[in-house]
């Protein structure tokens, strides 16, 4: 039974536990994938766009430092133009095959040489062509190149100046193919006005030019002159994958477009998708052990309470709980505690009242003597006085005071002995004996060890009166009147027997549906028995009526001994 009653209060308190958690829980999950959907929506394209505008920013810097550098050869290519040994390659007045015009253009090489090497490696060579499409140098190293594809224009005059596209030109075993741009400059006479003397030409090493814009994998783009030509491309074959972008550099006319690598981009959304989920766990875990600490603090004093509640709807008065949580479950268990006290002091109040109530009906009822007895004892009386029987009536007249001591106290929780209850019926009875003519002795089997027992002062005064007056007088015949007093695992059990006219079942009925709804109207003796067990034993079986067989009727109650 105690198993179950904890096992409910257990089971109450998961209840609460759980559905508190669960709301809690829920709420804040919702609020934290809520906010932190929101704040991860908004700062997407946040990251997005500032990955985009970084990138952005390296190939528009790397974008601009290429255009620098070709800018700057551009320049230095005019420069060489107006070279006093360039200017005057084309003055000469010797014949092409003659020493001396040789000698000159052996004299321009080695001042190229000169300019080529300001530069490093960066310039791969520098030659100069005439007004005929001829090149001036020593060795027909770059005879056959002025011819090809990326000079025509310029050759034709189509094109004053400007950056060859990309190709690839081999340097006969020397440095072998190469990937090259040429930038072509129109050598003008410094003396006249807009006179086009020739051309000049500078080789340059892509490779070297090219490093800081191949040092990044993932970067494509392609660089255009002013004029529209390439002269750098690594955005070929990957322009369908990613959006193209594309920025103009400074004023000069450079364009550049590129595409961003969403590898990159993929890259840092999944770092940040994984901190988020991170971010997310932790504080869903943070805020979860804080949840169960604060529950634990919630759900204690309700517990105490509901225990403290159980506790009185068992029976408890004296339950009080201790809460000091300062909020609402203290101001609970303040009044919890004042009504228990409350619920105490009237329940104390109400059995006083009822108490004092019913001791007061069964002293009325005490005081009902049956009058006809009185009248039979004092008429028995009178009759011995006219026999002259002094001896008798003054054995019976003790015997009456006696009896009437014993019935005319009011203290309805005095005890007696077992011992001391015997003597009082047996005085009973010898009055009944002097007063009617068939009343036998009474037959007393009381167990070994209970005469000093403590029984309530003649309880079985009703009982035996009973018997006499509505079983024993009326009978015809000889009876036995048999009264046993038993005691078992602290249970004293009283049975009073009798071979009288007894009563019918309908009668018995009757008896017994008063007795149990405690409407008194006759048997007043047998009420008052019940009464008075239930005033004085806590645990007590009231009377039960039985006919007996053959005749007669069989009364029992039984008590608790509290002091066994």
């Amino acid at each position: 039974m105690r198993k179950n009653k904890m096992h409910e209060r257990y089971r109450t308190r998961t209840r609460i536990f759980w559905k508190i958690f669960g709301i809690v829980l829920i709420s804040i999950i919702f609020c934290v994938l809520v906010t932190s959907g929101f704040m991860y929506f908004y700062m997407k394209p946040l990251v997005e766009n500032s990955l985009i505008e970084k990138r952005r920013d390296m190939v528009l810097n790397l974008s601009e430092q290429e255009v620098n550098t070709l800018e700057e050869i551009s320049l230095y290519a005019m420069n060489i133009t107006f070279d006093d040994t360039v200017q005057n390659i084309f003055k000469i007045e010797e014949p092409e095959n003659s020493y001396m015009f040789f000698a000159q253009i052996q004299t321009m090489e080695k001042k190229l040489k000169e300019y080529q090497m300001l530069y490093g490696g960066l310039i791969q060579d520098i030659f100069v062509v005439d007004g005929q499409g001829k090149v001036l140098e020593m060795v027909n190293t770059y005879r056959d190149l002025v011819g090809e594809e990326p000079y025509k224009e310029f050759m034709k005059n189509e094109r004053i100046s400007g950056f060859t596209p990309r190709y690839i030109f081999d340097y006969h075993g020397i440095i072998g193919e190469k990937n090259t741009i040429a930038y072509v400059n129109e050598i003008y006479d410094k003396n006249g006005i807009k006179v086009g003397l020739g051309k000049l030409v500078i080789l340059l090493d892509t490779e070297n030019m090219d490093a800081a814009l191949m040092s990044d994998e993932e970067l494509y783009l392609r660089l255009t002159t002013p004029e529209g030509v390439t002269v750098f491309d690594s955005l070929t074959g990957h322009e369908a994958m990613d959006p193209i972008y594309m920025d103009r550099i400074g004023e000069t006319g450079w364009k550049v477009e590129y595409r961003i690598d969403n590898r990159a981009l993929e890259t840092v959304i999944r770092r940040m998708n994984s901190m988020v989920a991170v971010t997310i766990g932790l504080i869903l875990l943070v805020m979860l052990s804080f949840m169960l600490l604060v529950l634990m603090r919630i759900i204690s004093p309700l517990d105490t309470l509901i225990r403290g509640m159980q506790s009185v709807a068992q029976g408890s008065r004296t339950e009080h709980i201790e809460i000091h949580s300062q909020d609402e479950c203290e101001e609970a268990a303040d009044v919890f505690n004042k009504m228990v006290e409350s619920i105490e002091k009237h329940t104390e109040q109400l059995v006083d009242s009822e108490k004092k109530q019913y001791e007061a009906q069964l002293k009325m009822l005490s005081y009902q003597l049956n009058p006809h007895f009185i009248y039979n004892t004092l008429n028995a009386i009178i009759c011995l006085a006219r026999k002259c029987s002094y001896e008798e009536i003054i054995d019976l007249t003790k015997a009456f005071i006696k009896l009437l001591q014993s019935l005319l106290r009011t203290d309805l929780q005095a005890m007696t002995t077992v011992e001391m209850e015997k003597e009082y019926i047996d005085n009973y009875l010898h009055v009944l004996q002097m007063c009617y003519r068939n009343v036998p002795d009474i037959v007393w089997q009381i167990q070994s060890g209970l005469e000093k027992r403590e029984i309530p002062r003649m309880i079985l005064y009703p009982l035996v009166e009973n018997s006499v007056f509505h079983g024993i007088v009326p009978s015809d015949k000889t009876c036995f009147l048999h009264i046993a007093i038993k005691e078992k695992e602290g249970w004293i059990s009283v049975s009073v027997e009798d071979n009288g006219i007894g009563c019918t079942q309908e009668e018995l009925m009757e008896i017994r549906n008063r007795l149990e709804s405690e409407k008194v109207e006759n048997h007043i003796g047998l009420f008052n028995v019940n009464g008075r067990l239930r005033l004085i034993y806590k645990n007590s079986r009231p009377l039960i009526i039985n006919s007996r067989e053959g005749g007669g009727t069989i009364i029992q109650f039984s008590f608790y001994d509290r002091k066994i």
